[in-house]
């Protein structure tokens, strides 16, 4: 060991405390400047401090339904004409949904003359249809505001569509909102799938309130016709199958044009056989589509995980190099182990407070004091993701059949 150079430390015990506050500080500018930050731009909606329009636009929603997830729309359907707006139309893009269904969308055209039916025509290949529909459906709107959700997603709020589209002042093309899973209680790894989702949600929705918006979910978006057609649809992403929310937002996406809404009401919640599997296959998805992003999101939250793995090293190592001294290093050493634990809970404390706070306000029953610890394991689970999705890579093109 080095002999003292200070107060009875060693050059090594001075620099494991120095990498220890260090990477204490850039956690907390990640901690409050970016997943707090969505907590605070809520809390100032809330408070009046963001304008919203004064006359709400007319609306068209467009409701994507396929075979797999179309059985929702029995139960959709009521609850979007119930929502409490002057003026909305929706219209169902069918592909390839049960007769049944079919006959059941029909009945709603004849009672409502606000509800429509588009197809997907059978014989389209070498083409998303998820995009050829949306494309569709958006040619067949009548109104310049675009609101999309999926079959499977149910609004929480007869507010919904009022809480969306309030936010398009003159400016504004691009409107994003949140989707939750529905719970399951007792699920297995329930806790860190949670976890996953939010903290990928968070990540977008932060970075559009910083000016810097690069995606959003398709179940839960907003933008002007007009912005679609002048971004020529989905022409840059046709030759793959994905890309329909997350690619589109990026390409129309710019510092000014783009807002996020928050509140209560705007929360759309999605429900699936098995969350834990439907995560998985949308993880993959965005993992996909992510190298087609152009954002500095990638570098900016890659940087986060490797200090957060070095903060937690960096602790490790300052608790190696005070212990063994702890007897006879005096009270200087004994004072600066007092201080390490003390960083390291208030760490975990403020992880927890955020985390909590920001759960609360989506809804989600975050389990925030485990977080510090989900945060060590998610980057083995991003890199599970990345070696799986490397080998069903061919099947996100159009030439391929779908997975």
């Amino acid at each position: 060991m080095s002999s003292s150079i200070f107060l009875g430390f060693t050059l090594w015990q001075v620099i494991a405390l120095a990498l220890l506050l260090v990477f204490f500080i850039v956690t907390l500018v990640y901690l409050y400047g970016v997943y707090y930050r969505v907590y605070r731009y809520a809390r100032c909606a809330d408070n009046g401090k963001v304008a919203y329009a004064q006359e709400l636009p007319s609306v068209s929603v467009i409701v994507y339904a396929n075979a797999l997830e179309a059985e929702g729309l029995l139960e959709l359907l009521p609850l979007l004409l119930a929502q409490k707006y002057p003026c909305f139309e929706v219209i169902v893009v069918n592909d390839g949904v049960s007769l049944e269904l079919q006959n059941a969308i029909s009945a709603f055209e004849c009672e409502y003359n606000n509800v429509y039916q588009t197809f997907v025509p059978e014989t389209v290949y070498n083409v998303s249809r998820k995009k050829l529909g949306i494309t569709l459906g958006i040619k067949a709107a009548k109104n310049d505001v675009i609101v999309l959700t999926e079959a499977n997603c149910k609004p929480l709020s007869d507010n919904w569509l009022r809480a969306m589209a309030r936010n398009f002042v003159p400016g504004i093309d691009v409107v994003l909102g949140y989707t939750r899973m529905a719970s399951e209680a007792g699920a297995k790894g329930r806790g860190f799938h949670l976890f996953d989702r939010m903290t990928f949600a968070l990540r977008f929705l932060s970075y559009a309130i910083m000016k810097k918006p690069y995606m959003g979910v398709g179940s839960n978006l907003a933008y002007r016709k007009e912005c679609f057609f002048d971004n020529k649809g989905f022409s840059a992403t046709l030759n793959l199958h994905y890309g329909d929310d997350d690619l589109l937002v990026n390409e129309m996406s710019n510092k000014k044009n783009t807002r996020v809404e928050l509140s209560a009401d705007s929360i759309v919640e999605s429900y699936y056989d098995n969350n834990m599997e439907a995560w998985n296959e949308q993880r993959m998805k965005y993992n996909f589509t992510a190298q087609f992003l152009h954002t500095s999101s990638r570098v900016v939250f890659v940087l986060e995980t490797i200090f957060h793995w070095l903060w937690w090293c960096a602790s490790g190592f300052a608790i190696a190099m005070l212990v063994p001294r702890l007897a006879t290093g005096g009270w200087p050493i004994v004072v600066a182990m007092v201080v390490v634990c003390l960083l390291i809970t208030l760490y975990w404390v403020l992880t927890w407070l955020v985390y909590s706070r920001v759960a609360r306000m989506l809804g989600e029953p975050c389990r925030a004091a485990l977080v510090p610890f989900y945060q060590i394991v998610r980057p083995l689970y991003s890199l599970y993701y990345a070696i799986v999705g490397k080998d069903l890579k061919k099947c996100n093109y159009t030439w391929q059949s779908i997975r």
